[in-house]
């Protein structure tokens, strides 16, 4: 007999996979694409730069909208439509040659599908709170497979031929994420309701969140919970010690994880690459993910969290240290298989440590404004730190050197966290 955390893995997992699939033909040769479309290198970083701003402006937004008007299902749907004709018109904003448009079409992009996955990821998190067996690392591992299939496939595409048939091909894979979506259940929440808050209501507030944390995974009985007005939410998230160590820990680590996307593109290029040999470095980079990602609430279990993240901090840095060394695109594809002992483990880790400890009331504003730290944030910076080394005579190597201090930070939190006892 298929439990319900059963189904609801396997069809997170159908979610995912066309979601990362038409992701990775934007996210993985942006770069590459405005490049080849006349753009110059630091016109097209500055580009990317201004789309993570975007990106992390928008996403806690984004999150609080879905906690007080629409569940994840419904914004993720409206989401994935937008997306979906964003991508199949950027092959005709490129061909314009227009800057502006161009960029208009990117930010239609950044508002739509890079929001998608900060959404999939809380509606994920609110039905593992339902269901706790539900194996997150499986549902993400199936993206990161379909990033790595991607990443392959459509780099050849480019090859033979070119950019426009590569978007194409992504918007059709978010059109079958739009159709899967319409499949997939929501997630439960607790119903609002209007209460004066003073203190000793603030305590029925805590038994009564308690009493939705053990309610037995087969009820479908909603609890009344207090509705929250966008500062108190705000204040419950920042007053958890764990939410906000995990948040720093992830973004130092992370800050030199989203760099590599761009650096690789660099190296690949400095080295005398070619686009297809730059899909199979983002290939095998995401590919690595995929084991770990499938076996983590195997390892999570006999391992436990703090021995886990600990591990995994300390191989970022190793990863950055390594990569800086490299000097061949050969060497610079192996060297991500690391990805598979970071970003693999850290992501799955964190949702499922957010699952144990968030209020389900701001959910969907916890994961996201915890994406916008770690994805958009250090989208931001990264290419701001990337683009100003490169413009003091830095190169991409130097630079990696550069971002292991960010890794090495992560690391120290992780250390601090577990001796001061706060995981």
């Amino acid at each position: 007999m298929i439990t319900p955390a059963r189904k609801i893995t396997l069809h997170g997992m159908l979610l995912q996979f066309p979601y990362w699939f038409g992701c990775c033909t934007y996210f993985a040769f942006i770069i590459t694409t405005l490049i080849d479309n006349g753009w110059s290198g630091s016109t097209a970083t500055a580009a990317i730069t201004a789309m993570s701003v975007i990106a992390m402006l928008t996403q806690p937004f984004i999150g609080y909208i879905s906690d007080k008007l629409l569940s994840e299902k419904k914004l993720v749907i409206i989401l994935l439509i937008v997306a979906s004709v964003c991508f199949l018109l950027l092959p005709l904003s490129l061909a314009s040659g227009n800057m502006v448009l161009v960029f208009i079409n990117m930010g239609g992009i950044t508002m739509s599908a890079a929001q998608c996955g900060g959404l999939i990821d809380a509606w994920i998190v609110g039905l593992k709170q339902e269901y706790p067996d539900v194996n997150y690392g499986l549902i993400r591992g199936s993206g990161s497979l379909s990033f790595a299939l991607s990443a392959q496939v459509t780099g050849m595409l480019t090859i033979a031929f070119g950019h426009d048939v590569r978007m194409w091909v992504g918007g059709g894979a978010l059109i079958v994420t739009l159709l899967v979506a319409l499949t997939f259940r929501s997630a439960r929440r607790a119903v609002n309701e209007e209460t004066v808050m003073d203190t000793t209501q603030e305590n029925l507030q805590e038994e009564s969140q308690d009493e939705i944390t053990n309610t037995s995974q087969e009820s479908t009985e909603k609890t009344p919970a207090i509705k929250l007005t966008g500062i108190e939410a705000i204040k419950i998230l920042f007053s958890s010690k764990q939410y906000n160590l995990l948040l720093a820990v992830s973004f130092f680590l992370l800050l030199s994880n989203t760099t590599m996307l761009t650096l690789i593109q660099l190296l690949v290029r400095d080295f005398g690459g070619t686009a297809a040999q730059m899909g199979t470095a983002t290939a095998i980079m995401a590919g690595s993910e995929v084991p770990f990602m499938f076996l983590m609430a195997l390892i999570l279990r006999k391992i436990g969290f703090k021995k886990l993240l600990l591990f995994c901090s300390m191989v970022y840095l190793v990863r950055m240290l390594v990569t800086a060394s490299v000097s061949t695109v050969d060497g610079l594809i192996y060297v991500q298989m690391l990805q598979g002992l970071t970003y693999a483990i850290l992501i799955p880790l964190s949702m499922s440590y957010l699952s144990q400890i968030l209020d389900e009331r701001i959910r969907s504003t916890a994961v996201t404004t915890f994406a916008s730290v770690t994805v958009g944030l250090t989208g931001i910076l990264g290419n701001l730190i990337t683009a100003t080394l490169l413009a003091n005579g830095f190169s991409a190597q130097t630079a990696l050197i550069v971002f292991s201090l960010s890794a090495l930070i992560g690391l120290f939190l992780t250390v601090y966290g577990i001796i001061r006892k706060i995981w």
